[in-house]
């Protein structure tokens, strides 16, 4: 059992969850919260399944190695006020290009962790095929990302990238690009494929881009906006028409 917080490997799991550029130079990330975990490995694979001493794991997970930790680890390691004593650590899923896919959802610029993973889940869901992320944009990798994608961050293709990269993408996929504005027209209706451009929470989509459709999402006139990720459930499953 591992009880001591300065252990390397307890300090290894700390970089993960606090350094982007750890992560990525690992290639790894550490995934908290017990039934998260125990979804996701029922169908992913984990290099390390680490589990606070006492705590009982279903038969069936996918994992190659279990780590028992102590209590104070368990805490050090924790992010959340209410720590389950449960966690994973995950191969990151490679960068897709993205090619030849139909429906890809663009978050420009997001900056909170809990919109990027509420689109992310949403996306993977309403059978989106991929999502693109225009920097500076919040790390999807990001713990609180992890949590509120719920698992979906492991299955649902990603990639960054600049608007140019963008252009490119939607030329050669042949797809049509839809900007998310209050002034766009009525969202009405299903598209064969399309990609939508989510926009930053208090700026929205960047102003330099011009000359795609817009859509609008009608709302009551005492309500101004909605949240970027309720907004993006409502886009998704309107254009999708599952």
């Amino acid at each position: 059992m591992l009880s001591s917080t300065s252990n390397p490997l307890v300090r290894h799991w700390s970089a993960l969850i606090k350094g982007k550029k750890y992560r990525e130079q690992e290639g790894r990330v550490l995934v908290e919260g017990k039934n998260l975990i125990f979804d996701l490995l029922q169908q992913r694979r984990t290099k390390r399944l680490i589990v606070k001493e006492g705590c009982e794991i279903p038969e069936g997970l996918l994992y190659d190695e279990k780590v028992i930790i102590s209590e104070q680890v368990s805490k050090k390691l924790a992010s959340t006020q209410n720590e389950e004593g449960v966690f994973a650590e995950m191969e990151m899923p490679e960068e897709s290009s993205l090619e030849e896919k139909k429906w890809i959802v663009v978050c420009d610029r997001l900056q909170d962790p809990g919109n990027v993973g509420t689109i992310i889940r949403s996306a993977l869901g309403l059978s989106w095929e991929g999502v693109f992320f225009i920097e500076p944009c919040c790390d999807l990798f990001n713990d609180k990302a992890l949590r509120a994608a719920k698992g979906a961050t492991f299955f649902l293709p990603w990639r960054k990238g600049s608007w140019e990269d963008l252009y490119l993408l939607a030329e050669a996929n042949d797809l049509p690009i839809c900007i998310t504005s209050p002034e766009g027209k009525k969202l009405e209706g299903k598209k064969e494929c399309a990609i939508v451009v989510l926009g930053n929470e208090a700026a929205g989509v960047s102003s330099s881009i011009q000359g795609f459709e817009t859509l609008s999402i009608p709302l009551h006139s005492q309500v101004e906006s909605l949240n970027v990720g309720a907004a993006a459930a409502i886009m998704l499953y309107t254009l999708r028409g599952l």
